[in-house]
């Protein structure tokens, strides 16, 4: 709007004054002025997200996803392929792994606690806090929303659509070890590498590395891929 005010300015000039040349340099500085405060704006949106990220990011959150990270590296050895803090269109991923049992989207987190699972929906019991607030907020609707994100991200690039497999990894207190909830996947850390082993096969070896490659493309170039979504 303040573009189109800008612009505006430079036709009441051409009325008042009544020459092109003036008219021009109206033109002119209505277009530079909606220029320059479609940048402001736009500076200004990036650095709201990169503090939101940052604030997000606790070192609690930090410790999960190096524990994460350091339990699923020797699955490198069975044809399985992660990338750690991939930034998407819209958000960032803790860690996506592209291996013989498909595509999967995990999240780390640690909260301090036991935790169980009451009708789809992680809690936690904390024996020094007993008056907190028990459930990890809307943690299995975040998890859907990000596979769902990242689908359409590989949409985005490769033109295909493929099964994102939403896996949250706890490593708190976790007695049920694995609890799979329709779509979304709650586990301990300590038998994510056995869970991942055991998944059904899904891709073989090339497909796996193209699909890795797809990921690999959103990596690196993230919110910023020119490429329309595909139909």
């Amino acid at each position: 709007m303040a573009a189109v005010a800008l612009v505006l300015t430079g036709v009441l000039v051409l009325i008042v004054d009544g020459h092109g040349l003036s008219w021009l340099a109206g033109l002119t500085v209505g277009g530079a002025g909606g220029a320059w405060i479609a940048l402001l704006r736009s500076q200004t949106s990036a650095d709201k997200t990169s503090q939101a990220t940052a604030v997000a990011r606790t070192p609690s959150a930090a410790r999960a996803e190096r524990r994460t990270q350091a339990a699923v590296e020797s699955l490198e050895q069975a044809g399985w392929r992660f990338l750690h803090d991939l930034r998407g269109r819209d958000s960032t991923y803790d860690h996506v792994a592209v291996g013989p049992g498909g595509v999967i989207l995990l999240q780390s987190i640690d909260p301090q606690g036991t935790v169980t699972v009451k009708g789809g929906e992680p809690f936690v019991e904390r024996r020094h806090q007993p008056d907190a607030e028990p459930e990890v907020a809307r943690l299995r609707p975040r998890a859907l929303a990000d596979a769902g994100a990242f689908r359409d991200d590989v949409l985005r690039v490769a033109g295909q659509r493929v099964w994102v497999q939403a896996v949250v990894v706890f490593w708190s207190e976790f007695p049920a070890g694995c609890v799979t909830d329709g779509r979304c996947v709650y586990i301990h850390g300590s038998r994510l590498a056995e869970w991942m082993v055991r998944r059904p096969h899904q891709l073989n070896g090339v497909e796996a590395e193209d699909m890795f490659a797809t990921v690999a493309i959103l990596a690196e170039h993230g919110a910023d891929l020119p490429l329309p979504i595909a139909l």
